[in-house]
């Protein structure tokens, strides 16, 4: 049996006996824990460390599954130096895998590659949609990072047969038309967004970061993501184009913008639209941020807040819950996404007759295709052309 403990440097340690020896693991600033989550740990990492010794000498380190998620890890990362990946694919990558590592050590113990098999990947689907309650895309999204252990698997060597060949990936939901707001709810949205910025430059509302990043989408038609990694000023690796790395920056005097997302770069004029020079300017003023326009300094779940020096941001996941609050405090169906006041934006071109390619350049179409699919039709908009006939 193993124990855990702080240390006076706020480090949690493992202690336990291997080979008849006292051995320690540094488990990093795990922050205040309480009875219940300790006793999670400690059986998380008896099973990591001490297990069955006989079965332990018989596998090999490299084959372990939270040793494999390692070596990728730190191989993506790579790629993301030379950007071949970008830094949020990267994240996501890690979180998922984390999620499965975590699934396969408390189902299965410390168990190597090739103890991966149908049944366990049908077992984790079983367990993300009953225990966790996650959807179809979700759970599809968490596989994939699981087939990335896979490739590098046998790549490697390490295993000869891929074990998802008989495994059934749950498909992920199309979004559909009526996810996308009615022209009717795009107006209160904008209304709204455009009497709080009002408000806010004068200094009787509050700082939201919701709605910051609502209001950059609704006036420029950004990719959420795009937003919240928008930086005040050009980093030294926020150059070239047609490559997987993402970087999104203001010029000095905050009059342009420079967005190269997703392989396409494009440059916004925003101080043809007055208000979003001042909120900038405001929130340099009145949040200090350094590197992020958006930083996070909220506390965090232990209670502790987040360290300023490593100007964090908000992560892409962060802005779901608030959005639907405030569409919920508007009277609006909250089954929206922050995708939806992007294709409100496209959207509301389309309706004024703007070119489908000027539209695709703005907000970094790759493809004219993909602007066509924004230009659907509600009930007001038929009424409209009905009347015309």
């Amino acid at each position: 049996m193993g124990s855990i403990y702080q240390r006076k440097d706020g480090y949690w340690v493992f202690a336990y006996r291997e080979d008849n020896k006292n051995r320690t693991k540094s488990l990093g600033k795990l922050g205040k824990l309480t009875n219940g989550k300790k006793r999670e740990v400690l059986r998380r990492y008896e099973k990591l460390y001490e297990g069955n010794p006989t079965q332990r000498l018989n596998k090999s380190p490299i084959h372990l599954i939270h040793k494999l998620i390692e070596y990728i890890m730190e191989e993506r990362n790579n790629k993301v130096k030379m950007n071949q990946l970008s830094q949020t694919t990267v994240g996501g990558d890690k979180k998922r895998l984390g999620y499965f590592k975590d699934f396969i050590f408390d189902k299965y113990g410390n168990i190597s590659i090739d103890k991966i098999d149908d049944d366990v990947l049908n077992s984790y689907t079983d367990y993300c949609r009953d225990e966790l309650g996650n959807n179809p895309t979700t759970i599809h999204n968490k596989h994939k990072a699981v087939q990335i252990l896979i490739r590098y698997s046998l790549k490697k060597g390490y295993i000869q047969k891929s074990p998802y060949e008989n495994v059934d990936i749950p498909k992920p939901i199309k979004r559909g038309k009526d996810r996308i707001p009615k022209r009717s709810e795009y107006k209160v949205i904008k209304k709204y967004l455009d009497g709080w910025a009002d408000s806010y430059i004068e200094g009787n509302e509050k700082y939201h970061p919701i709605n910051i990043t609502s209001y950059f989408q609704i006036m420029l038609g950004m990719r959420i993501g795009e937003v919240l990694i928008m930086k005040w000023k050009k980093g030294k690796r926020d150059v070239g184009e047609n490559h997987s790395f993402s970087y999104v920056y203001l010029n000095s005097n905050l009059t342009k913008l420079t967005v190269h997302f997703k392989r396409k770069k494009r440059v916004y004029p925003i101080d043809e639209i007055p208000m979003i020079p001042k909120i900038l300017k405001k929130i340099k003023s009145d949040e200090k941020s350094r590197v992020y326009v958006l930083e996070n300094n909220i506390k965090k779940k232990d209670g502790t807040p987040h360290s300023q020096s490593t100007s964090e941001r908000y992560t892409d996941t962060y802005c779901s819950r608030p959005l639907k609050t405030m569409l919920r405090r508007l009277g609006i169906d909250d089954n929206y996404s922050t995708h939806s006041l992007r294709h409100s934006f496209v959207t509301d071109l389309i309706r004024k007759n703007h070119s489908l390619t000027k539209i695709g350049n703005l907000v970094g179409h790759s493809d004219i295709r993909m602007t066509e699919l924004y230009g659907h039709l509600d009930t007001t908009d038929m009424r409209t052309l009905l009347s015309s006939v």
